[in-house]
């Protein structure tokens, strides 16, 4: 396993008061051998000579630092930029660092955000952060839609791409770490596994009140702690640059699927790609919400469609081996409908939109719905979006985005 070839923390590096320091972690630490993570080693190489790295981190809530006060600097990601200005500092060179976290995501929308939030820098680094909200996303749909992320970062680069998986409080198995360790190592990437240097015990001190997901200050240096001790053990023993072994940048074969590594995502300024006028439809145009976590292909703030209209029927013409539907939950929305019409007019099983979440009081969270998976390609279809009995009545439906995935 990957994560045998990454520091894989025992129970008793942690200290009394539950939060652990690097150096009690680096102690216990396996380390892996300087030729475990070439990858890794290039872009340190490249700092060590005084060059510019650029530095990503893509992930949910977590990643972008909700709990910690304040959120840009007491996240986990904040501490691990601290780490890597530190050791620019050293060597004279540069440290270009971008936060692509954004609040309730999951690897679906992360598939669909890695373009235009990640790969527009030109990351020599990535961190990869799904696992707790990926516990959400339908089995099938996560399996895909993370091999698609990292097939993504991965393509025709050497790039150093590190995996993170957080868990929720006390449940080291409340995530979809296993899933994403499994892929991971088939790309022969680490995965860093919070749960593998924190005691059972210390949970408590990680959060505070009644939250079970996000962690406090303290939670947020645990996790970094753990990811500094890898990142100083990958450095501690860099070989010289031409020690270095090569990456091929070619992929293998996908594990599972290599669909969400090519996605068409259509949004409410895609006018293009309706069957009908809007007007005709019941539905409207509407600025996604949180646009500033939010950018779509580089045609800024994404646009999306809502109605509160019971009889509304919006026909999208679409094309991918799968098509899937971005939306937000809320306590104040309507529940929605979709379903796939083939070319000869015959149609597919309705899907329910599960817009309506009465936990999520005065807030909301994103989603994905796949409507259809094993589609032609090749054909054209029409993708219906209608609303549903359920939920809230007499209120909006909203949807995001329309993913077409494709091999």
């Amino acid at each position: 396993m990957v994560r045998q070839l990454c520091a894989a923390l025992i129970w008793g590096s942690i200290i009394l008061t539950g939060c652990a320091t690097d150096a009690a972690l680096r102690e216990s630490a396996r380390i892996p051998a300087p030729a475990d993570n070439p990858r890794l080693q290039h872009a340190m190489a490249k700092l060590r000579r005084g060059e510019t790295v650029s530095v990503a981190v893509l992930g949910g809530s977590i990643t972008a630092g909700h709990q910690a006060k304040p959120p840009a600097s007491a996240g986990w990601a904040g501490l691990v930029a601290r780490w890597w200005r530190e050791k620019a500092a050293e060597t004279g060179g540069k440290i270009e660092y971008h936060n692509a976290g954004a609040s309730g995501t999951d690897s679906a929308f992360g598939a669909v955000r890695v373009r235009d939030q990640v790969l527009v820098y030109e990351p020599d680094v990535v961190f990869v952060e799904f696992a707790i909200n990926d516990q959400w996303l339908n089995s099938r749909v996560r399996r895909r839609s993370y091999e698609g992320i990292l097939r993504q970062l991965l393509a025709g680069s050497s790039r150093s791409v590190i995996l993170l998986a957080l868990n929720e409080k006390a449940r080291p198995d409340k995530s979809a770490g296993a899933d994403e360790e499994r892929i991971g190592d088939h790309y022969g990437l680490p995965t860093l596994v919070w749960a593998d240097w924190v005691k059972l015990s210390a949970w408590d001190l990680y959060f505070t009140g009644g939250e079970t997901i996000h962690p406090n200050n303290e939670g947020h240096a645990g996790i970094a702690a753990g990811i500094t001790a890898y990142l100083d053990a990958v450095w501690d023993s860099l070989p010289p640059d031409g020690a270095i072994p090569s990456v091929d940048p070619g992929l293998p074969e996908a594990l599972v699927s290599g669909e969400f590594q090519n996605i068409t995502l259509i949004g409410g300024n895609d006018t293009e790609a309706l069957a009908v006028p809007l007007e005709s439809t019941g539905w409207q145009a509407q600025k996604a919400i949180l646009p500033d976590e939010w950018i779509n292909s580089g045609k800024g703030l994404l646009t999306g469609w809502t109605t509160d209209k019971p009889d509304a029927d919006l026909p999208i013409r679409v094309r991918g081996k799968s098509v899937g539907v971005l939306f937000t939950e809320s306590d104040q929305y309507r529940n929605g409908l979709a379903w796939i019409e083939d070319p000869d007019g015959t149609e597919k099983p309705k899907v329910t939109i599960n817009a309506y979440v009465s936990y999520r009081t005065g807030y909301y969270g994103y989603a994905y719905a796949e409507i259809a998976d094993n589609l032609d390609p090749a054909k054209e279809y029409i993708l219906h979006l209608a609303v549903n009995t359920g939920g809230r009545q007499n209120a909006p439906a909203n949807v995001i985005g329309v993913v077409c995935t494709n091999l």
